[in-house]
């Protein structure tokens, strides 16, 4: 009678056990399952407004998770929603490749839906505009230039207008001052007759006995010579200034610039006198 009792409360503990695991892992198959609804649910949101990167991305996760290739099936419809054409082609194809035991009505799904992508992949391609093709670049023209005659054109001198007659003041400072020189010349000759005469008194002085008259005599002679340097030197330059001037004033404005034009360009040309 205690033999059976203790097999019977054992019996009740195992089955307690197993029950607990049986449980627990009914519970957590439950969420998961749940947590995978979700995550389904967001997925088909995300397919439907347009944010189909997101959606892949959570079918990602659940083929991760589970290796169901129904998750890859549901990626190429999601590229298929959003006009991703050839991702989607991609994605049905991969299904077919990864999916085993697929009843025939699932593989002419599957091809159906690659048919229907390429048709309409190939309707986009006919309405895409075609690619702009650049201009090529324009050709660099030589100019040739043109042959040069062997007679070369004669360069035109172009004359300026006569130059100016020299006029009464110029004229007369020019006059005065050849007077000028003329009379600074016969000063300095007076000068120079002097001195030879002072020189010829001084040696006589010598030879005879120096008189008193002839001392005054010499030393006035002497005096004479050196104020006709003196006068002479001051006139000739007088006369040079005056000269100088009165030809700087005449040739002020004969000066020119002669343009001359040749067949190689246009060149200048000063005419004049200093």
């Amino acid at each position: 009678m205690i033999y059976s009792l203790a097999n019977t409360m054992r019996l009740f503990s195992s089955l307690f056990f197993v029950l607990t695991i049986v449980t627990s892992t009914g519970l957590a198959s439950a969420e998961k399952a749940k947590s995978r609804t979700v995550q389904e649910k967001a997925a088909k949101k995300a397919c439907s407004v347009g944010d189909f990167q997101k959606g892949v991305d959570i079918l990602s996760d659940l083929f991760v998770e589970t290796s169901s290739p129904i998750y890859v099936y549901n990626q190429g419809r999601c590229y298929q929603q959003n006009n991703r054409w050839e991702q989607a082609i991609g994605r049905f194809r991969e299904y077919l490749r990864i999916a085993k035991d697929l009843t025939d009505s699932d593989k002419a799904d599957a091809d159906q839906q690659i048919a229907d992508c390429e048709r309409s992949l190939g309707k986009s391609a006919q309405l895409a505009p075609p690619p702009a093709v650049a201009a090529p670049p324009p050709i660099a023209r030589t100019e040739t230039p043109a042959p040069v005659s062997e007679t070369a054109t004669p360069p035109v001198v172009v004359e300026p207008a006569p130059l100016p007659l020299e006029d009464d003041h110029s004229k007369s400072l020019r006059t005065a001052g050849v007077v000028c020189a003329a009379v600074g010349l016969a000063a300095v000759g007076a000068g120079v007759g002097l001195a030879l005469k002072t020189q010829s008194i001084s040696s006589d002085e010598q030879k005879h006995v120096a008189t008193v008259d002839k001392e005054n005599e010499r030393k006035s002679l002497e005096t004479w010579g050196w104020v006709s340097y003196g006068v002479g030197a001051a006139a000739i330059a007088t006369g040079a200034v005056l000269y100088i001037v009165g030809r700087s004033s005449y040739h002020a404005s004969s000066v020119a610039l002669l343009p001359i034009l040749a067949p190689d360009g246009v060149s200048m040309m000063v005419k004049g006198s200093f």
